[in-house]
């Protein structure tokens, strides 16, 4: 009977002594506490650290969403879903306003044919409408009348890929507005993606 007794004993002095080391270990190695988690994911990153996106927000051309101002979050709440999809307007009216003065440069190079110098005026003005269309797509959005937004978005795309169908009727398709044009609508598919969020 004693031996049972000291055995029963010792045996709960070592489960107690087990069970502490065990909240020990377990207080130490604890990840952070949810609302540090929230906060941490909330705060915004630097504008030069690279974050994976999604397929639909894949670095296209060369224009990824921390470059334009834009933290992509794990879940964007609705008006989140809205300030990135005007983010992204503001950039895609940077990026054709920077690709105009390229055409410009094609179009004064004497070596350039005159069939390309044909599409690339059509260009000049389809960039202009698209660049109009990207300012009434941000009015849109800042009036939060989503449904005209969707409409202003598509149409920048819709005036982009009018440009390059120029040179795929001339069938010399131009790889730079080829380029230019699938950066375009991959960037105003995602801007289409954010605004149902917002």
């Amino acid at each position: 009977m004693a031996l049972t007794r000291h055995t029963f004993i010792f045996l709960s002095i070592f489960a107690l002594f087990f069970i502490a080391l065990q909240s020990c270990n377990a207080t130490s190695s604890r990840s952070p506490s949810l609302s540090s988690s929230l906060t941490s994911a909330s705060d915004p990153a630097p504008a030069s650290t690279k974050t994976s996106t999604s397929a639909a927000t894949t670095t296209l051309f060369d224009l990824a969403l921390p470059e334009i101002g834009v933290q992509k979050k794990v879940a964007l709440s609705e008006t989140e879903g809205s300030k990135v999809a005007s983010k992204q307007l503001q950039a895609v009216e940077r990026k054709i306003s920077e690709f105009k003065a390229v055409l410009k440069n094609r179009l004064a190079d004497p070596k350039t044919s005159q069939q390309t110098k044909t599409c690339l005026k059509q260009c000049q003005d389809n960039f202009e409408d698209a660049i109009e269309g990207v300012k009434t797509g941000i009015q849109s959005i800042g009036k939060h009348d989503l449904p005209k937004a969707n409409a202003d978005v598509s149409a920048v795309a819709t005036d982009v890929d009018t440009c390059n169908d120029c040179f795929i009727q001339m069938k010399n398709e131009d790889p730079e507005i080829k380029a230019f044009d699938e950066w375009v609508r991959g960037i105003t598919g995602d801007c289409l993606g954010n605004l149902k969020k917002g």
